[in-house]
């Protein structure tokens, strides 16, 4: 694994991707998880 981030596109794109197939979505960068639900993601866009 890289020590990068998720960028600002690639967090929306995840959040949109959630919602449209109504799964859970998991994301890991250097800090943290990213859980994507329902659209929403854990963090609360906070990363």
């Amino acid at each position: 694994m890289k020590n990068i981030r998720v960028c600002k596109d690639c967090h929306m794109f995840m959040k949109l991707v959630s919602k449209m197939i109504g799964r859970t979505v998991i994301l890991r960068d250097s800090n943290r998880f990213h859980h994507f639900v329902g659209g929403q993601c854990s963090c609360n866009d906070y990363w």
